[in-house]
């Protein structure tokens, strides 16, 4: 009995512990968004924030005015950079693995701007 006493604290910490750790997902999705963070400081005023739809889609939001003030060049250049970035996370984190990617640049209220995509 007093065994007992001692092992229901022992299950019970380890099952915190397991249900609070992250899972596969959660660290593969955590990986990718931090391989597109940086394009936050490259387009800072321009790209907000991200976020990860479905397993081959990233959304990123956009502050409007900032990127109505780019001219048609430089927003190529944003659109095609975190496309690649994004293929490059993707690939990393699914070694072997083919898709079509899709990047997704929404406005502060969730509707689309514009729309890119690729295979890998």
């Amino acid at each position: 009995m007093a065994g007992l006493r001692f092992l229901a604290p022992a299950v019970v910490a380890t099952l915190v512990v397991a249900c609070s750790s992250p899972s596969a997902q959660e660290r593969t999705s955590d990986a990718e968004l931090a391989a597109v963070a940086p394009l936050r400081a490259q387009y800072s005023g321009v790209e907000m924030g991200f976020d990860i739809r479905s397993p081959n889609t990233l959304v990123v939001s956009l502050d409007l005015q900032s990127y109505f003030d780019m001219d048609d060049d430089a927003v190529a250049a944003m659109e095609r950079t975190t496309l690649q970035r994004w293929r490059s996370a993707w690939s990393a984190a699914h070694p072997h693995s083919h898709a079509v990617l899709h990047v997704r640049f929404i406005d502060f209220i969730g509707r689309k701007v514009a729309d890119e995509s690729t295979r890998v």
